[in-house]
């Protein structure tokens, strides 16, 4: 029997989430000073221009500037403490972020 790694478990997971049809793209093709990077350094852990598309494809009825609104809120989100991080993005996906817009009548 293989021992349990982070290595094992990463290629699990990145099989599981192929099957239910994520696209996998490796770290290094995005990464700062590749050809395709999508990050300005590793430090930048979320992938901004993914969001914003993620966020317009899903929010379709709310106005640009409210949608802009949500992606800054995500963006803000900043503790020393990477587990309160987590909690507050999950808490955000799960019960909606709250954003004032006005809607045109």
């Amino acid at each position: 029997m293989n021992p349990i790694t982070e290595s094992n478990i990463e290629t699990f997971a990145i099989e599981v989430l192929k099957k239910l049809g994520w696209q996998y793209v490796h770290g290094l093709s995005i990464a700062p000073g590749a050809e395709n990077a999508e990050r300005e350094s590793f430090e930048q852990i979320i992938l901004t221009q993914r969001l914003r598309k993620a966020v317009a494809r899903l929010n379709r009825d709310i106005p640009a500037d409210a949608q802009e609104q949500a992606v800054q809120k995500i963006l803000r989100i900043y503790s020393p403490d990477m587990l309160h991080n987590s909690e507050t993005f999950h808490q955000f996906l799960v019960e909606k972020l709250k954003i004032p817009y006005q809607q045109e009548c």
